[in-house]
Formats: structure tokens, C-alpha cells, sequence
């Protein structure tokens, strides 16, 4: 496992190189990772051009109604590539965000995302994009796959996972941790 000495879009090459390695050697040959303005993404696709890319970004409205911070025209670049983009409601926080800026406290999803957080925010990442690439049917739940999150901006994290549905989030095994930044 590489630990990298801080967090951040500096360590996203590295990441990259890392997770497409061990993802050459899963049968699924599946990369998924996270992208929020197309900046992780358009690295990704010109590196791992024998592996099935999954992009997972926030969802339309993340940042302020009605607005998506992921850039089209890389949208449309990884679609003509055979690429998959997957925008959707992250698997993590759903409306439980909702709720605590309304009520106050924290929610069941919260603290999961939470105790993730405790290795680092990119492997909260992954694990949520595994769960949402999931729930929209682009990875089985029964395969390996690499997925790459990041602390802000970038790519900083990645993991081997068996996926799950989210109606079934403990079943989803964080297999290895091939790199994250130190958390201290």
C-alpha cells in the first residue's frame, strides 16, 4: 500500500497509475472513480484505455440548485470512448444531509461516512461510488473492481471492492487499500 504524505489532486497521476496496475488484474477490468469537474476523468480516460471506465460525479445540485459541476463536453468525450458517467444521489448522505441542515443531529448514513472518513475522505469516496455504481446496474455485486476517490479535488485513494446494492451497503467488502494519503 502507498501512503502519500498529504491529501489532494497532487497524488491523482499516482493514484491513477496504481489503481489501473491492480485493475489490469481483476477479471472485470472495471475502474470506477470519482469525478466532480471532469479533471480526474479526462486523466483517467487517457490512461486506462483497456479498462471499462465508470465515472460517478455529484449530483445536479451538489453545490447550488440546479447546477452540475461536471464539464460536458468530457461528459460527451467518455461517452463516445464507450465510457460510462454516472450522476445520481450519493449513496452516503442521500437525504439524510437534508434532514441535519433542517433538524440538526446526525444521521444512521452520517456516521457510516463518517467512520470511513477515519482512513481517509477518498476511500469514504469509493466506497460510495461502489455502492451507487451498484444501484444503477454498472457493476455486479458478485465482481471485483478498483475504485479511486479523493479529499477535495482529485484522486488521493483506491481500493479493491466487492460492491453492494445500497438496500444491502455491509455487504460490500473493502478487499485491499492500495493507496491514501496519511491521516495525520
Amino acid at each position: 500500500m502507498v501512503v502519500f504524505k498529504e491529501p489532494g489532486k497532487l497524488n491523482t497521476r499516482k493514484t491513477l497509475e496504481i489503481a489501473i496496475e491492480r485493475a489490469r488484474k481483476i477479471p472485470s477490468k472495471k475502474l470506477l472513480i470519482a469525478s466532480v469537474t471532469g479533471y480526474s476523468a479526462k486523466m483517467a480516460v487517457e490512461m486506462a484505455r483497456e479498462l471499462e471506465l465508470i465515472v460517478v460525479t455529484h449530483h445536479t445540485g451538489f453545490k447550488e440548485p440546479d447546477t452540475q459541476e461536471f464539464d460536458e463536453n468530457t461528459r460527451k468525450l467518455l461517452k463516445e470512448k464507450g465510457h460510462e458517467v454516472l450522476t445520481a444521489t450519493h449513496a452516503l448522505s442521500a437525504g439524510e444531509r437534508g434532514l441535519r441542515r433542517k433538524f440538526g443531529g446526525i444521521y444512521p448514513l452520517e456516521i457510516i461516512a463518517n467512520t470511513l472518513r477515519m482512513f481517509s475522505e477518498g476511500v469514504k469516496v469509493a466506497v460510495e461510488i461502489s455502492l451507487m455504481a451498484a444501484d444503477a446496474g454498472l457493476v455486479k455485486t458478485s465482481e471485483l473492481v478498483v475504485a479511486c476517490g479523493g479529499t477535495e479535488s482529485g484522486l488521493d485513494s483506491a481500493v479493491v471492492i466487492k460492491p453492494a446494492n445500497s438496500s444491502n451497503l455491509f455487504d460490500l467488502k473493502i478487499v485491499e487499500l492500495l493507496c491514501m494519503p496519511s491521516n495525520i
